[in-house]
């Protein structure tokens, strides 16, 4: 907390800081609510250990919030104009609390069309843009072929010993690789690269109180070259079963056509203007392949002895990849 406290040394705010308090469950990023002067402030703490160029980060950072500020909570910038501040060991970013908001867990139509929506309206705005002024702030982050690469290297290594606990999983994993067929085929075809949120989940969305109505998009770490199937995909990956990525009570579960409508009607709604007819057409499929991304990139974490994703319980990555595996198996029998 006192690391936190002298971080924010290095931003201008106005009064004396009252209180800095851990705030959130995210995998990656430390973050910090503060308070100074009536005020509130989100402050996180950049993971450089999976974000190694911050200068990719703020560059993208600062590219789509000068073309669409609407769409983001404001960013406080630092003593030296930029929004990401290094103290010595850290880098850190401040934006202001939005207030009256609220990131839905519980998703009815209405969360999902909003959330769509949202998201449908990032991918409108920055359609015209020249990819040659972002980079990816994580190289292959969603490299499918990567992500396998990465997997068979873990099996091969089984460095925490747990290959012949997951024997059944590796054999479902290794059944999808037609989706990255289907998917790099696409790729060589022409399929458009665009600019991406390429972490489009509900907690990543915020609804207004007590509306429910879109308010803004946060988390844009992630932010740069892209599919907008992708984006698509990790929404209905995400939002369309409505379970936590670690529930492990996976009985009764099943795939709701309305639910996939409400999210892929409601997202283009917003940017199908902006998509070419082969990228509206193709949209389900990155449902599978976001899905089969995230289930190969927790058996891979799991086998590797849990050194990328923070755990809350002994298995918890082995109990993420049967989940997503689960649900990819739904999802390829209703829209493969």
């Amino acid at each position: 907390m006192l690391v936190a406290a002298k971080a924010l040394e290095l931003y201008n705010i106005k009064g004396a800081i009252d209180s800095v308090a851990p705030f959130g469950l995210g995998h990656i990023n430390d973050s910090f609510v503060v308070m100074a002067e009536g005020q509130k402030y989100l402050l996180q703490r950049l993971n450089t250990a999976v974000f190694p160029k911050p200068e990719v980060v703020e560059n993208n950072l600062r590219r789509i919030l000068s073309l669409a500020p609407e769409l983001f909570a404001h960013h406080v910038l630092g003593k030296n104009g930029k929004y990401h501040q290094f103290d010595g060991e850290s880098f850190w970013r401040l934006q202001e609390f939005v207030a009256d908001s609220y990131a839905p867990v519980k998703l009815g139509l209405n969360e999902l069309e909003e959330i769509a929506k949202g998201y449908g309206r990032f991918t409108g705005s920055f359609s015209a843009e020249n990819l040659s002024d972002y980079e990816e702030a994580i190289p292959k982050f969603l490299d499918l072929t990567h992500r396998l690469n990465q997997f068979e290297e873990a099996l091969s290594k089984d460095k925490a010993g747990r290959k012949t606990n997951v024997l059944p999983e590796i054999e479902s994993v290794l059944s999808f690789q037609w989706v990255a067929d289907r998917f790099n085929n696409l790729v060589e075809a022409g399929l458009p690269h665009r600019v991406c949120h390429n972490d489009t989940k509900a907690a990543n969305c915020l609804l207004a109180q007590p509306s429910g109505q879109f308010l803004k998009v946060v988390d844009l770490d992630t932010v740069g070259p892209g599919y907008a199937m992708f984006d698509m995909g990790d929404m209905l990956r995400s939002m369309l079963f409505n379970i936590p990525e670690n529930d492990s009570n996976l009985c009764g579960l099943a795939f709701d056509n309305k639910r996939f409508e409400t999210i892929l009607n409601s997202y283009l709604k917003e940017c199908s203007h902006a998509l070419t007819p082969v990228e509206i057409e193709t949209l389900p499929l990155g449902g599978l392949c976001m899905t089969y991304i995230t289930a190969v990139r927790f058996l891979t974490d799991y086998l590797n002895g849990d050194v990328y994703y923070k755990v809350t319980f002994e298995g918890e990555n082995l109990v993420r990849a049967r989940n997503q595996l689960k649900i990819l198996e739904l999802m390829s029998e209703a829209i493969s």
